[in-house]
């Protein structure tokens, strides 16, 4: 529980200061601003105004540990299926958000993926063909699990089989991957990435 713990706090770190503080400025603003009628109200009511406090903050304990819970099992349900892609390092296998799998393919078949909104693209071969799948997922996920695998993040909608790609250029102030394929448009580096996908990309 305790590391589960440390990663939803180090997660959510910034929402939770956020929050703290807001709470804390709503407080200020109370007690600052109370009308003088209402300090007898307090006075009387303390009792009942420190239970409703307690329960409040029972609730909001509540929620937490729920919420790290449900963090808890998506990053099981994640670990199992990277291991599962580990021990067969023959295929890819994608899951959507809910486990389930998807699309089972050879590595050399699986060229790009990309964002659409809550979904995934996968762009693959089959029998020839230039083949897309749509699953609903992020490519967060899939990034996680991949990024050992030659599956790298190249900009903020795209993620590429570089192990495929046959060309790096700059093409109209931006730089490109390129497949080699006219069925393949090129795909966007993003500054960001930038450096990574050189790294491996000059690893090859």
């Amino acid at each position: 529980m305790r590391k589960r713990l440390q990663y939803y706090l180090r997660l959510h770190r910034y929402q939770i200061l956020f929050s703290i503080g807001l709470v804390v400025l709503v407080l200020f603003l109370v007690l600052a601003f109370t009308p003088f009628y209402m300090y007898d109200f307090v006075t009387n009511y303390r009792i009942e105004l420190m239970w409703g406090l307690v329960v409040l903050l029972a609730g909001m304990i509540g929620v937490l540990s729920y919420d790290i819970s449900d963090l808890h099992a998506k990053l099981e349900t994640q670990k199992e299926h990277r291991e599962e892609e580990m021990a067969g390092l023959d295929v890819f296998n994608f899951y959507d958000e809910k486990g389930d799998l998807r699309l089972s393919a050879k590595p050399e078949n699986v060229y790009y993926l990309e964002a659409a909104d809550n979904y995934v693209i996968i762009h693959y071969l089959s029998a020839g063909k230039m083949e897309k799948l749509i699953m609903r997922n992020s490519l967060k996920n899939i990034e996680w699990r991949f990024r050992e695998r030659g599956l790298i993040r190249c900009h903020r909608s795209f993620i590429v089989n570089l192990n495929l790609v046959q060309l790096l250029k700059r093409q109209e102030n931006e730089v490109v991957l390129d497949f080699g394929d006219d069925r393949i448009p090129p795909i966007p580096v993003s500054r960001s990435y930038a450096t990574a996908v050189m790294d491996h990309f000059t690893r090859k």
